[in-house]
């Protein structure tokens, strides 16, 4: 596209500064943002600026609030708060579009593009002198988008659609407004899972979901916090098929655990998991079954068999088909 010189001249005059400005942002925002966001960040192209510059819409040309932008985005839309008290946090804030969180300009029946805009600027540092970095860069505005995951997706998949394409098309721009709609439906569920999940429409359990719950309660009943992992539903799904497999009710199951840990001075073996003790106490005292399950060729259920684990002696371990043994 041809650009003439005087905005090219505008374009050049900001290029520099705010490149030296995007190397801070990224610097600071990358180390202090969670893990599990997502940051990207750019420079304006001369293209855009100029297509922005001639609509009429910035007041001031010389000083474009987003020609330097970024973006973090956060899973759910309960994590945009946290997000944003990052930012106000870091940076100095100029304006918020939307100026406040309870109020919006669409429309009921409408969609349109409204993530959450912080215009910012970095904080003087008194350490440094006006005139140094990054003190120089003070002055200058900047903006960040927060979004979760689902609109930064729905921006990305539709962008060509909506933005920048060389053709207008209402069945087009229908369809990706349409997705956004029910994203937002998408985003709202998640957020108010807790309180949808007690509606009579949904407060059921199936058998599997009972067993899990239970063996939870299981495993937390006899673990301390620090003493379970992270995933306590994938030890619970680990714990419920091996029971399943040996026909151990719950009751049986805390009998168990309460007889053992008994025989060990009220405490459970430091040197194994906790899927790792109940496999030991199987192993003591429903030796019988545990055997039943290792060496039966109907089932393909698979015991995890640590060498921390003291197995009977006279077990033949050559017929116990479904037990995977570590040394």
């Amino acid at each position: 596209m041809k650009v003439p010189a005087s905005i090219r001249r505008l374009h050049e005059d900001q290029a520099e500064v705010n490149r030296r400005l995007k190397l801070e942002v990224d610097h600071l925002l990358l180390g202090l943002k969670h893990l599990r966001w997502h940051y990207e960040s750019r420079i304006k192209e001369l293209d855009s600026f100029a297509l922005k510059v001639e609509s009429g819409r910035v007041p001031d040309p010389g000083q474009l609030e987003d020609f330097f932008a970024c973006t973090l985005v956060v899973p759910t839309a309960l994590d945009v708060a946290a997000a944003e008290s990052l930012i106000t946090d870091t940076f100095a804030l100029a304006e918020r579009r939307p100026a406040q969180p309870a109020r919006t300009h669409k429309r009921p029946e409408a969609f349109p593009f409204d993530d959450l805009r912080l215009y910012v600027s970095i904080r003087h540092d008194p350490a440094f002198p006006p005139d140094r970095p990054p003190n120089d860069l003070c002055g200058i505005r900047f903006e960040v988008q927060v979004k979760t995951f689902l609109q930064h997706a729905w921006a990305i998949a539709t962008h060509a659609l909506v933005y920048k394409t060389d053709e207008v098309s209402w069945s087009k721009e229908r369809i990706a407004f349409q997705i956004k709609a029910m994203l937002e439906h998408a985003e709202l569920s998640i957020q108010e899972a807790e309180r949808l999940a007690e509606s009579n429409a949904l407060a059921k359990e199936d058998g599997v979901s009972s067993d899990l719950r239970e063996s939870i309660s299981l495993v937390k009943a006899e673990w301390n916090a620090d003493e379970l992992p992270t995933d306590v539903r994938r030890l619970a799904e680990n714990v419920t098929a091996l029971r399943r497999a040996l026909r151990v009710e719950i009751p049986d199951l805390e009998a168990l655990l309460t007889t053992g840990k008994a025989t060990r001075g009220n405490t459970h073996p430091a040197n194994l998991s906790p899927y790792g003790v109940i496999v030991q106490y199987l192993a003591e005292a429903a030796r019988d079954k545990l055997e039943e399950a290792l060496t039966s060729t109907r089932s393909r259920f698979k015991v995890l068999i640590p060498a921390e684990i003291d197995l009977p002696p006279d077990l033949d371990r050559t017929t116990c088909c479904n037990a995977i043994f570590l040394a």
